[in-house]
């Protein structure tokens, strides 16, 4: 938390099995990081992406892993995971390429037990629902059932980005994944093979989805990816043809709407939180630099300093211009 902070985000969503506990503790200033909200759990199918069972079979006995194989137990896992203090129900649509039973071409979830999860999270204060979903069939059926964002979308097409639009959902491509180098010594075959039939066929989708200005916001996987480099994501939409100032859109202002925090972050605007990252270089000329940490210089969130280091003078107290130091460029954060 320390680390994603230190990088410039101050504000994030757990999809995978954060107890609610470390959101409340930032609330509380227990502790210092980014403003959290959890989704505490994964509610997937047995056999479907997130059931924690070995290839060899044996269970690893996650408590965050929920399984669900029809209606009444999509609802009943829906109403722990909001007993635990979820802010977001996270959902599998489809299988995944680091789950060893399925693959991102199945379908994961039902239609009318996705249907069930969405209704669940409306009638209980209207929480959001985010499904991963990676491979197409997975995609259309969480959009066509009303889920709030699609996680990964990697073989998303016309249909899909059709759909984002007319539902107004939201695209998180998570593309610090699909960049991150492959090391064939240290990845399962099974694993290694979805990975390389997947990467390219990710980069030309979500490639045609910006083309296409489909409602997009940003997230890394992080766990999958390492922390505390969470704004590589930007280079990598760059990279597949969002302008910098997209990119930069889609991290701070649009990421606040996925949130449902656009009153109040992810803008600098009077009346709003003061969230302010400053960064030594200019990121509209090279995103780049949003991703190496030393090059954010200052960050504050709600007004309070949570980091100062100007990347000249190496100073933690003077902010102010001198003869020869390099401008420092404001980014808003959601």
């Amino acid at each position: 938390m320390r680390r994603t902070l230190d990088a410039g985000i101050t504000s994030v969503r757990d999809l995978g099995g954060l107890p609610a506990g470390f959101r409340d503790a930032v609330a509380s200033g227990l502790i210092t990081g980014p403003r959290l909200q959890t989704s505490v759990g994964v509610i997937s199918h047995t056999g479907g992406h997130a059931d924690d069972t070995f290839p060899g079979g044996r269970r690893l006995g996650l408590d965050y892993c929920e399984i669900a194989d029809d209606v009444v137990d999509a609802r009943r896992a829906v109403r722990r995971m909001l007993r635990a203090g979820a802010d977001v129900i996270k959902i599998c649509t489809s299988g995944g390429i680091s789950s060893a039973h399925d693959d991102p071409d199945d379908q994961d979830l039902l239609d009318e037990e996705i249907a069930a999860v969405v209704d669940e999270g409306h009638r209980h204060r209207g929480r959001p629902v985010a499904a991963h979903a990676q491979g197409r069939e997975g995609i259309l059926a969480a959009i066509r059932c009303g889920v709030t964002s699609i996680e990964h979308g990697f073989g998303i097409d016309d249909e899909g980005c059709d759909l984002v639009g007319e539902r107004g959902a939201f695209l998180v491509p998570t593309l610090s994944t699909v960049f991150q180098p492959l090391d064939p010594q240290k990845t399962a075959p099974w694993r290694y093979e979805k990975k390389l039939r997947w990467n390219e066929r990710t980069k030309e989708n979500i490639a045609a989805a910006i083309a296409r200005k489909v409602n997009i916001a940003v997230g890394t996987d992080a766990g999958i990816t390492p922390h505390g480099q969470n704004p590589f994501e930007l280079s990598c939409l760059v990279e597949l043809g969002m302008s910098p100032i997209d990119a930069i859109r889609a991290a701070t202002s649009n990421s606040a709407r996925l949130l449902g925090v656009a009153d109040t972050l992810g803008t600098l605007r009077p009346g709003y939180a003061a969230d302010l990252v400053l960064c030594a270089e200019d990121p509209l000329r090279d995103i780049g630099v949003l991703s190496a940490p030393e090059n954010i210089a200052l960050v504050t969130q709600q007004g309070v300093v949570r980091k100062c280091t100007p990347a000249d003078s190496g100073s933690s107290q003077d902010l102010s211009s001198a003869p020869g130091q390099r401008s420092l460029h404001a980014v808003a954060r959601p």
